[in-house]
């Protein structure tokens, strides 16, 4: 493994602009330095269907040993992920202040990258290496839910490079996703000469979120399961009582029966505050994906252990309430396995990554594939 190599591919990734729906010039990079390996790259046709410049990237490097393996990382960052300047200090890598760092999820894919690298220049045994990276996962995994599933086989180990804490860790279970538009309608009347014949959206809103408290399902609502509140706007001007409403929120739980139980008692909340003040409502829910759990004694987690070990660290497993492209990928067949890429702060202009743990990351994915052609 060659560690200035990696450091230098990862402030080249984390340099270019790739807010979700422009992942373009990412993928550009990653297809030039893949192919340059001795891959198979190709561009999906999911950018059109969801509004990105380009679609997930899918890259084949033929192995050297029978079986095969998936890495899995994804291109796009949360905003304000433009005109990133990194830092080093102290062997951390920073962004300037201003925007995100971009570690989420660029420590994945240039972890990966190294990955390929070594192995073609290594030699040695290793599986069939399967490659993707997906547009998109920051709104809702939808490049990975338009992934073509005949990239895969059955039972076909994946790792998904995609989640906080140290190197070593893998998460066992992620959740069950509701996100819902409510639209609450009233009536508009002036608020200063007859406000009583009016019918407040914003009112019935609000009154919602407040039944929602009450019920005990917003927040933290148990053992991985929460909800939230996003975003409420409406209204139309400070002397009108407002004559609509919108309300955007979500739930989520590793249990199915504790994701089912918080959304009917959202959905009831607004309907009831709906009708106490006198307002209408329309609820528009939507699964944006299903959950799932992984038993600790499951092939793929023993696999994982194993390499874990054999790379220098201690395995340990968690369970989380949040997504990944790995909830899209599990209904494709595939066993996926969320692991550890050492991210710290993500989603946050205070986001950073240390250069051991961006090493470390390299070394896992080259020991789980390692690992993968002493199994097969």
């Amino acid at each position: 493994m060659n560690e200035q190599r990696l450091l230098d591919t990862f402030l080249d990734l984390v340099k270019l602009p790739c807010p979700s729906g422009r992942e373009g010039q990412a993928a550009a990079y990653c297809k030039v330095a893949l192919e340059e390996c001795g891959c198979t790259v190709t561009i999906d046709g999911a950018g059109p269907k969801i509004g990105s410049d380009t679609g997930n990237l899918y890259a084949e490097l033929t192995g050297t040993a029978p079986g095969s393996i998936i890495l899995t990382a994804h291109l796009d960052c949360v905003q304000p992920c433009e005109d990133v300047k990194p830092r080093i200090v102290d062997g951390v890598i920073y962004s300037d202040g201003t925007t995100v760092l971009g570690g989420d999820d660029k420590v994945g894919v240039a972890a990966i990258i190294e990955m390929v690298r070594t192995l073609v220049e290594e030699g040695g045994e290793y599986p069939t290496v399967k490659v993707i990276f997906s547009v998109q996962e920051e709104t809702g995994c939808r490049g990975a839910a338009n992934f073509d599933a005949a990239n895969f086989e059955p039972g076909e180990p994946c790792f998904v490079f995609d989640d906080a804490g140290d190197v070593g860790g893998a998460c066992l279970a992620a959740p069950y996703h509701y996100t819902f538009t409510a639209c609450f309608i009233g009536k508009a009347s002036h608020a200063g000469v007859a406000p009583e014949q009016g019918v407040s959206a914003i009112e019935a809103a609000c009154c919602a979120v407040e039944r929602m408290r009450q019920a005990g399902v917003l927040g933290a609502v148990g053992s991985y399961c929460a909800s939230n509140i996003g975003r409420i706007s409406g209204g139309s001007a400070n002397n009108v009582v407002a004559p609509q409403c919108e309300m955007t929120g979500e739930c989520r739980a590793v249990e199915q029966t504790d994701v089912e139980r918080v959304r009917s008692a959202m959905d009831d909340a607004m309907r009831e505050a709906a009708n106490m003040v006198g307002a209408q409502v329309e609820v528009d829910w939507s699964l944006e994906y299903p959950g799932f759990k992984i038993a600790e004694d499951a092939p793929i987690v023993r696999m994982f252990c194993r390499a874990a070990t054999r790379a220098g660290f201690t395995p340990r497993t968690f369970m989380s309430t949040g997504g990944t492209d790995a909830n899209q990928y599990v209904k494709l067949g595939v066993d996926p396995l969320v692991v550890s890429t050492g991210m710290t702060k993500f989603h946050s202009v205070d986001e950073c990554l240390k250069v051991a743990d961006l090493e470390n990351t390299a070394r896992l994915a080259i020991a789980l594939v390692r690992e993968r052609a002493g199994e097969a």
